[in-house]
């Protein structure tokens, strides 16, 4: 099974998803599967889940059709490489969960479709919620409003996604995708 997380800037992507592995036992972040020309983040911490690449190496793979999707995001280019998908493909008994951009989680639904089973789960939150997050990892008042004029955009996609959370509370929005998740394998 493939979990798409996607959502506005500062949702709870990655606590959400570290959460999920740290509870699920079959859950596992797909590594080797999205690479960013973003530097890192100090609040990636331990938790690194992006290759890094210089925006030589990206327009390579593109030139190279290396990737499902790529999108150019706030001058950083991000996509998702097609070949990690082949484990998601091959172990249907493991949850693989990845942080997805809105417009790539449709192409990977395609790549996916009829070879693994595909959970899309959007998370949102108030746009004051998500800047004061924002605010706390240390980002300047410009970068909020750049990261977070993608908000209308990304909103717009929320009608494609199997399940829409609202995250505020952490421990209500992880019960709410774990009980969604158990019930999306039980089914065919």
């Amino acid at each position: 099974m493939f979990i798409a997380m996607s959502g506005i800037s500062a949702s709870g992507k990655n606590t959400v998803m570290q959460k999920l592995i740290e509870r699920r036992p079959n859950a596992k972040v797909l590594l080797r599967s999205s690479c960013t020309t973003r530097p890192p983040r100090e609040s990636d911490g331990d938790f690194q889940t992006y290759l890094y690449l210089t925006k030589e190496e990206f327009e390579r793979g593109i030139a190279e059709g290396r990737f499902i999707e790529y999108e150019l995001v706030h001058d950083n280019y991000y996509g998702t490489v097609k070949a990690a998908f082949e484990e998601v493909i091959a172990h249907p008994e493991n949850e693989y969960i990845r942080d997805i951009d809105v417009k790539g989680t449709e192409n990977i639904k395609k790549y996916l479709a009829g070879k693994a089973k595909v959970v899309t789960i959007f998370l949102d939150a108030p746009d004051d919620v998500l800047a004061e997050r924002l605010r706390a990892r240390g980002e300047s008042p410009e970068k909020i409003a750049l990261r977070l004029s993608r908000g209308g955009l990304e909103r717009s996609y929320k009608d494609k996604y199997d399940l829409v959370i609202e995250n505020i509370d952490l421990n209500t929005t992880l019960q709410i995708i774990n009980d969604f998740i158990d019930k999306r394998r039980g089914s065919k």
